[in-house]
């Protein structure tokens, strides 16, 4: 049964560059509260080219789990990561969640402009409405559900060098500790 458990990865896109920073922090008081429980997060900017930037909220505490931020970045990628990339990340979403994964790019495209700012967030059970109230910050939202099953063959797409090294033409990757 862990197998089907569904993760939700969140990409939410805010307006203004400081704003994704802010909505992190308050994440962070709920995850120190026990209210929510933060698998791996980083802030989404895009950057004079175009390209992506994704900064990595590294803790400490790191999660001992396979997903990070490579497997962000290649969701982020999507297609642009190889064509095969693209067909292995479509199989493991879960059914009816593909069309939002193939609308990453777009929906990225459409709402992530120089002034924004991104959050990508996996966290583990949780209802993104129903804590949207505490966050205090509304902004553009696509969903991604997977599997513990999905998010270990992610990760190990992720770890290809021939796909890492695709990935960053598209996704530049900056670790942040915290």
């Amino acid at each position: 049964m862990s197998d089907e458990r569904k993760q939700s990865l969140f990409i939410i896109v805010y307006p203004g560059e400081e704003t994704a920073d802010e909505v992190y922090h308050t994440l962070r008081e709920l995850e120190k509260q026990d209210r929510i429980k933060i698998k791996t997060a980083a802030t989404l900017y895009r950057i004079e080219d175009g390209k992506l930037r994704l900064k990595h909220r590294q803790r400490l505490t790191i999660w001992k789990d396979e997903f990070d931020i490579g497997s962000i970045g290649l969701i982020l990628a999507g297609t642009r990561a190889g064509r095969l990339a693209g067909t292995l990340i479509d199989a493991l979403i879960s059914p009816g969640r593909c069309f939002e994964l193939r609308e990453a790019k777009a929906f990225l495209d459409d709402k992530l402009g120089p002034d924004d700012s991104g959050l990508v967030v996996l966290i583990d059970n949780i209802d993104w409405e129903a804590i949207q109230n505490d966050v205090g910050f509304s902004g553009e939202k696509l969903t991604v559900e997977l599997t513990i099953k999905a998010e270990k063959q992610l990760a190990e797409i992720a770890s290809d060098e021939g796909v890492t090294a695709v990935v960053q033409e598209y996704v530049e990757i900056e670790e942040v500790t915290i």
